[in-house]
């Protein structure tokens, strides 16, 4: 369940509790201002909620404040502390950009102390919508966030610190030697593994909309109450027959970004040349070189 902000919905404990016969498990990926609550987070608990992913945009209350416009960097810590008192499954993810890519072995350090046992590490990706100015403003250069994910492994293994880079830009930015200790520890993701490569996952809006990923909000491939789909069946029908929006992805997406990633990438296939929203953005010849070479 993400958003928005999930926790808005005020009837999400009651959807869980409808839903869990069914043999759902619901993982919450949240702001975590409402977790400040320990009544509510007890609430959802009992609902069902199985696991809850706090985001952390900051080591410092500036940068976190700054970028989430809030001032919930204080609220999000005692989110942590709850979830940690009631032995909830959770972690934290942090979102990494041009505004905190500078903060990330010190908000790994301040979580540590925390007692997080599971500290994770996205790259910031464009939009194709409008939710980023200019469809990526918010995104790191892929070269930058492989430079920056190499120099914060270094530190936090020295330290004992262990977390887990989400690797959604080409592994081959990270040179090969490194690249493989870093995948030995396991301190970064062999790939992107984006379930729309693999027709394993969908996104639902209560609305009825459905979108292929959490970054297509405001561009959905359909709606279900438009269709009359209310059955899994139908739907299944819809998304995996010979003409189904699953295929139509796969053949889509299963394309080499660059020359590079057909030559000499035995990540292929697991790596796919990070995420393809990337290269709504970032020029893949800018990126790779133009002869294979990463640029900066």
């Amino acid at each position: 369940m993400i958003g928005g902000e999930p926790t808005l919905y005020r009837n999400l404990s009651e959807l869980m509790r409808q839903a869990r016969p069914l043999g759902l498990e619901f993982k919450l990926v949240t702001n975590g201002r409402r977790l400040v609550a320990l009544d509510y987070l007890t609430e959802l608990k009992d609902a069902g909620l199985n696991h809850v992913s706090i985001s952390v945009e900051g080591a410092r209350p500036e940068t976190h404040n700054r970028i989430s416009n809030s001032s919930s960097f204080h609220q999000v810590m005692r989110a942590i502390e709850n979830c940690a008192k009631l032995r909830m499954n959770f972690n934290t993810l942090f979102t990494i950009g041009p505004d905190n890519a500078g903060e990330i072995v010190e908000s790994a350090k301040d979580l540590a102390r925390m007692g997080v046992k599971h500290i994770l590490y996205n790259v910031g990706l464009p939009s194709p919508g409008n939710q980023d100015v200019g469809g990526g403003a918010g995104s790191i250069h892929p070269q930058t966030a492989a430079s920056k994910i190499t120099e914060a492994y270094l530190q936090l293994k020295s330290l004992g610190i262990k977390v887990k880079f989400n690797m959604t830009i080409p592994l081959c930015l990270i040179e090969t030697p490194m690249l493989e200790v870093m995948l030995e520890d396991g301190y970064i993701s062999s790939g992107a593994h984006c379930h729309i490569f693999y027709g394993k996952g969908v996104v639902f809006e209560a609305n009825g909309n459905v979108l292929p990923c959490t970054h297509f909000v405001g561009h959905p491939l359909l709606n279900l109450k438009t269709l009359g789909i209310q059955t899994a069946e139908e739907f299944i029908k819809l998304w995996y027959s010979e003409s189904g929006l699953h295929g139509t992805f796969h053949e889509a997406l299963w394309k080499y970004p660059h020359p590079k990633c057909q030559q000499d990438c035995k990540y292929w296939g697991e790596c796919v040349g990070g995420c393809p929203f990337l290269w709504v953005h970032f020029d893949p010849n800018q990126v790779f070189g133009k002869q294979g070479e990463a640029q900066p």
